[in-house]
This record gives C-alpha cells, sequence and structure tokens, in this order.
C-alpha cells in the first residue's frame, strides 16, 4: 500500500464513520442554546443589525424551549425574524462562529446549519491523515497508520463535529498543531514555523479564546530541547500575533462597553456555576437561568452575561478561592479523573445513548441487577462498556509509550503541553468532556505505538509455520 492509498483509505474510513452520524443525527439538540443563540448573531450580521445577541420577543425565546423538549434543533431559517426585536452587543462568546455560519449562509443562501456541518465533518476527516503523518515521523509507518485508524474511529469526535458549535474547530486546531509540532521537530523548530503556529492560534482564539495560552505552554515545553532564549523568542511570536488579531475587537469593546476586553466574559460566572458540580454549602448552582434568576434578586436592572455580570462574580469565587480551599482542590480532582478517564462524551448511537437504554432505568423498571443486564441488553452493554473505557484504554497505552521511550522525553514534551494546556484551562472552571477532546489526539498518538507492536507482532506469529515457530529438537 502505497503512502497516497493510506491516505486515501484514512480519509474514506473517517468519512464513512462520519457521514451516517451527520445524516442521522444533525438536527440533534446538543449544546443547541449555545448553537442557537450564535446563530442569531449570524443572522444579525446578514441582516446589517452589526455583531449582537437577540434577547426576545418572547416568542422566539419561547422556541429554545421547544427545542430543548423535543431534543431536535431548529434551523434559524425557522426562526422569526421581527423588525424591532431587541438585542444587545456580543461580548459573552467570541464572533469567529457566528461570522462562519454567516459566511456558509451567504454562499449557499439558505440559513440552515448543514453547510457548516458539512465543513466540518470534512475537516474531521483530515485528522486522521494529520496523525498518521506525525505518527510516521516519530515512530514509523506502522504506528503511524494505527494513529490514524484511531482517530478515524475515535466516535467520541466524530459525533463532536457534526454538531454546529465552535468545538469541532479547536479540535480540527489541536490536530494541526500536533501535525505541525511533529514537522517543526524535524528541522529543529524553526523560527518561520511559529509564525504559522500564531496565525494558526489568532484564529482559534476567535472561536474560543482558552487556545490563546497555548503557545505559552508550548514554548515552556521547547526550553529542555533548545535554549531558553530560542524558546522565548518562538514563544513571544506564536503568542504575540495572537494578541495583535484580538486588537481589533478589544477596541470595539472599549466603544462599546468602555472596556478594552481582550476576549469575552462571563468567565467568573461559569467559575462560580462550575462550583455546582458538587454540593456546597454557598448556593451555586450549575444552571444559568437559576443563577441568573437569584442575580436580579439582588439587582433587578442586571444584564445577563454583561461585563457588571461578570463582575458580580469575581469577590463571591474569590472569597470561595480563600475560604474553602479544600473544596476548590477537591472538586479540581474529580473534574481531573472524570475528564481524563470518564468523560462520558457521546459517540452518535441513538440505539444504546438513550435514557431508556440505562443500567439505571433498567434497574428502576425490573429491580434486577448488572448481571441481568448484560444478559437483557448485550449489545448495548458492549457498546456502554467499549465507551466506558476507550479514554483510559487510550490513556494507558500512551503512558506505557512514555513510559518506554522515557529517554526521549524532550522531544515528545511540546505535544504534551497541548493536552496539559487544555487542562489547564479547563480543570479550574467547569468541565465538560468536550473541552478536552482535543488533547485526546495526543493520547491516541502515542497509544497507537504499543497498539502497533502488538498487532505487528500478532500478525507475524500468524504468519509463521509450526515448523518454524517450534525451536529445533
Amino acid at each position: 500500500m502505497t503512502h497516497r492509498i493510506r491516505l486515501l483509505f484514512l480519509f474514506l474510513l473517517a468519512l464513512a464513520v462520519r457521514l451516517p452520524i451527520l445524516a442521522t443525527q444533525h438536527d440533534e439538540y446538543l449544546s443547541g442554546g449555545i448553537t442557537t443563540a450564535l446563530g442569531l448573531v449570524a443572522r444579525n450580521l446578514l441582516e446589517g443589525r452589526g455583531l449582537v445577541e437577540t434577547t426576545g420577543p418572547y416568542e422566539l425565546r419561547q422556541l429554545y424551549d421547544l427545542q430543548r423538549d423535543r431534543g431536535k434543533l431548529l434551523d434559524i431559517g425557522d426562526f422569526p425574524d421581527p423588525p424591532d426585536q431587541p438585542t444587545k452587543p456580543l461580548i459573552q462568546r467570541m464572533p469567529g462562529y457566528p461570522v462562519l455560519l454567516a459566511i456558509s449562509w451567504k454562499l449557499t443562501g439558505n440559513r440552515s446549519y448543514l453547510p457548516i456541518q458539512l465543513v466540518q465533518v470534512l475537516l474531521s476527516a483530515l485528522l486522521p491523515l494529520m496523525l498518521y503523518s506525525a505518527g510516521r515521523r516519530l515512530f514509523g509507518e506502522a504506528a503511524g497508520l494505527t494513529a490514524g485508524i484511531l482517530a478515524a474511529l475515535h466516535l467520541a469526535e466524530a459525533r463532536l463535529a457534526v454538531v454546529p458549535l465552535y468545538d469541532a474547530w479547536i479540535v480540527f486546531l489541536a490536530g494541526f498543531l500536533i501535525w505541525f509540532l511533529a514537522r517543526s521537530g524535524e528541522k529543529g523548530y524553526p523560527l518561520a514555523d511559529f509564525v504559522w503556529i500564531g496565525l494558526a492560534v489568532a484564529a482559534g482564539t476567535y472561536l474560543k479564546p482558552t487556545v490563546l495560552v497555548l503557545p505559552l505552554f508550548v514554548a515552556a515545553a521547547l526550553i529542555p530541547r533548545i535554549s531558553v532564549r530560542r524558546a522565548l523568542a518562538r514563544g513571544a511570536i506564536a503568542f504575540g500575533l495572537p494578541l495583535l488579531a484580538l486588537l481589533p475587537w478589544a477596541f470595539r469593546n472599549e466603544r462599546v462597553f468602555h472596556r478594552p476586553i481582550l476576549t469575552n466574559t462571563f468567565f467568573w460566572a461559569t467559575f462560580w456555576e462550575g462550583f455546582g458540580e458538587a454540593r456546597n454549602p454557598f448556593g451555586a448552582v450549575l444552571d444559568d437561568h437559576f443563577t441568573y434568576v437569584r442575580v436580579l434578586a439582588d439587582d433587578p436592572l442586571m444584564v445577563y452575561a454583561s461585563p457588571e455580570y461578570d463582575d458580580y462574580f469575581r469577590p463571591k469565587v474569590l472569597g470561595v478561592i480563600g475560604t474553602r480551599p479544600g473544596f476548590v482542590l477537591s472538586l479540581m480532582g474529580q473534574r481531573l479523573v472524570r475528564g481524563l478517564l470518564f468523560p462520558e462524551n457521546p459517540w452518535g448511537i441513538p440505539a444504546v445513548e438513550r435514557t431508556e437504554e440505562s443500567f439505571r432505568v433498567f434497574h428502576r423498571d425490573t429491580g434486577k441487577g448488572l448481571l441481568a443486564y448484560l444478559a437483557a441488553k448485550p449489545v448495548v452493554s458492549l457498546v456502554k462498556l467499549l465507551q466506558r473505557f476507550w479514554d483510559p484504554f487510550l490513556l494507558v497505552l500512551a503512558f506505557l509509550t512514555l513510559a518506554v521511550d522515557r529517554d526521549r522525553w524532550r522531544e515528545f514534551l511540546p505535544l504534551l503541553a497541548l493536552p496539559v494546556a487544555f487542562v489547564a484551562t479547563t480543570i479550574p472552571l467547569h468541565l465538560e468532556g468536550r473541552y478536552l477532546l482535543p488533547g485526546t489526539l495526543v493520547w491516541i498518538l502515542f497509544a497507537a505505538v504499543p497498539l502497533s507492536a502488538w498487532l505487528g507482532g500478532w500478525q507475524e506469529r500468524r504468519g509463521k509455520t509450526p515448523e518454524s515457530a517450534s525451536p529445533a529438537l
């Protein structure tokens, strides 16, 4: 099999996994509230209203609840568009994804999410090619091909690619950085390469601002391999370009909000609601609406997700950190274990992921235990078992590679900086499984090494005749 045939095979395999999910689940209501809010911003852009969020009227807001109750995502073309609808300037999220939606709708003439979903699926199908290329550079052809196959079959990432949201683009950014860092490492990390890294991160920052720190982690990871001076120069370029790219957005925020906000708001509000992941005595609840209602009781004029709304939560968060450090550290530890080992990302298999197929519902309805559940639903149980152990499986194999090839730790550090950065920007605030999915690409890359060795050894043993496999007597 030639190199080009392998690339084509991986691309087609990835499409074979992702296109059925797109065809059957493109309108599933996963993160649908965020998608709808950004979709309305995109429509406002096309209608000449600017980067503003739609906040009414009531009939339009009701459609949020309708989508949630039905579990189906409505296209923005199905939403009413009254000319006098109330709006507020966008600041809770970055403008990148609404701009992408607006471009796709302008080009297609159809205000449907399907065009952007198709683009995301195609980008997702390129990830196996990137991991294949990085793997063969670092570990050889067999490990590279195994990494590509694992990426093609990575159902959690495949399902995320179908969701019309910015997260899929951040996973693609991570895949690009893995490929580019592996390629750059062969050349000694030339300075020019970090211009491209800076430009890629700059684009990603307009989608999700936490990626802004990626160059800092990568630069720090380069220090053991190259000199401090050279690492700082590369970090300055890769970090400085995104900062420059954010200046127009900061100027806009200064004009609109009278604050030079570099990215977006909702940092402190997210921090506070994140405390609601665990039982707590200070009233934090993981619910946007409930939290906002409580804020209105203190300040009836407070605007949701405004800079002032974020300011409201800063002293509350700092107070918890200062008075209950044990609670905060314990919560972060729980998130770390859950995020790395049991993120519970959907795989795009509705027959398995429906609530009524869970063991909890089975036990409630029948009173029977786990063995009875396994006997009654063997296929569902098998898939759920694979879901449960997929991430631990990748992580264990990845750490096995790092242990065996520990003499190459300087070479691996820049790649490991990526999952570390995603963990560092997620675990302190609030955890959803999709936030750490970009880092799993690195685990796949390293997990492919022992897996390819085992598969290669198994094939070699199968190819031996009994005579050649047996020692001479």
